[in-house]
């Protein structure tokens, strides 16, 4: 195991992507701490419709915050595969990390690529499912005056 290529660690860059996971998850903290009591006031003061309509709505944004998740997995793996090493050429690293090449390396971008547009169709399914629970739930005769007017 002494003919391992090996990449070094970019302490600056690993330094740096930690302060950004940090500064982001403080931020998520303190969204989630003053921000979610002033939303659920603020959707509580709307109408019963526009309160249904916006909570599918609030649903499907949360959703799509997955989709550049799946977007950086189909990249990395592309790479991966176009070069056929793991860690592809010009790619940082936050520890030192053994070069995987061949068919190894091709079986992990496949499966990152494969990961990744698993995401993107599981989102998809989510955000139609949301929506036609949705739409029963208007359309049943208990909540449809609500929603389409005493005709429906």
């Amino acid at each position: 195991m002494t003919t391992d290529e090996i990449v070094k660690t970019d302490k600056q860059y690993r330094k740096r992507l930690f302060n950004i996971y940090l500064i982001g998850i403080a931020a998520v903290i303190a969204l989630w701490h003053w921000g979610k009591p002033m939303l659920i006031n603020h959707i509580q003061q709307l109408p019963i419709k526009t309160q249904v309509e916006t909570v599918e709505i609030l649903s499907h944004f949360f959703l799509l915050l997955f989709i550049p998740a799946a977007i950086y997995l189909i990249t990395i793996g592309r790479r991966v595969c176009r070069f056929k090493a793991m860690p592809y050429p010009g790619m940082k690293v936050i520890r030192d990390t053994v070069i995987v090449r061949g068919e190894k390396a091709l079986r992990r971008g496949k499966s990152m690529v494969v990961l990744g547009t698993a995401l993107i169709i599981l989102v998809a399914i989510s955000i139609i499912s949301t929506h036609v629970i949705m739409l029963k739930f208007k359309h049943h005769p208990l909540f449809s005056p609500v929603f389409y007017g005493a005709e429906n």
